[in-house]
C-alpha cells in the first residue's frame, strides 16, 4: 500500500485495483481464468467460488466474491467493511457514476439501485441500506 493511499478516496483506491463496471467482463469467465487475473488476496475458494480479500485505507477491507457453475462467473459480490458512513457514501456514489445509462436502466430507487442491461441478461445491484453501518454491498449477475 502506497503512503498515499489515506489521502486518496476509497473509491479512487478501489477502481485503481479495477473499476466496479469493468468487473462485469468477469461473467462467465471459468474459475482459473479469474483466479489467474485476480489480484487480492485470496481467503477463501471452493469448486464453486472465488472470495478475495483487500486493504482500503486504515484498517477498512473489502472483500470481492466470485460464484461459478458450469458455465462459468454468475455473480461477483462486492461487501466493503468500513470506520465511517462517508466513505460507504465515497464507494457506492462512485460505483453508480461508472454505470452508463445508455446501457443500463434503472429499474428500483430507494436504498438499493438496481440497474438492468439494454439486453436484460445482466443486473448490478448498489445497494445503501447498511450504510449507517459500515457496509458497502453491491453485486453484479447473470439473469439466467
Amino acid at each position: 500500500m502506497s503512503c498515499d493511499s489515506t489521502t486518496k478516496s476509497y473509491y479512487k483506491q478501489i477502481s485503481s485495483e479495477k473499476p466496479f463496471t469493468k468487473r462485469v467482463n468477469d461473467i462467465n469467465k471459468s474459475i482459473e481464468e479469474v483466479r489467474k487475473e485476480e489480484n487480492g488476496k485470496l481467503i477463501n475458494e471452493g469448486l464453486d467460488r472465488l472470495k478475495y480479500e483487500f486493504e482500503v485505507g486504515k484498517g477498512d477491507r473489502y472483500v470481492v466474491t466470485y460464484l461459478f457453475d458450469e458455465k462459468g462467473c454468475f455473480e461477483i459480490g462486492f461487501d466493503g467493511y468500513f470506520a465511517t458512513k462517508e466513505n460507504v457514501l465515497n464507494v457506492l456514489d462512485g460505483f453508480k457514476s461508472e454505470i452508463d445509462s445508455s446501457q443500463y436502466k434503472l429499474e428500483e430507487s430507494t436504498n438499493l439501485f438496481r440497474y438492468s442491461n439494454n439486453k436484460n441478461s445482466l443486473t448490478l445491484e448498489i445497494d445503501y441500506a447498511n450504510a449507517d453501518k459500515g457496509m458497502a454491498l453491491a453485486v453484479i449477475f447473470a439473469n439466467e
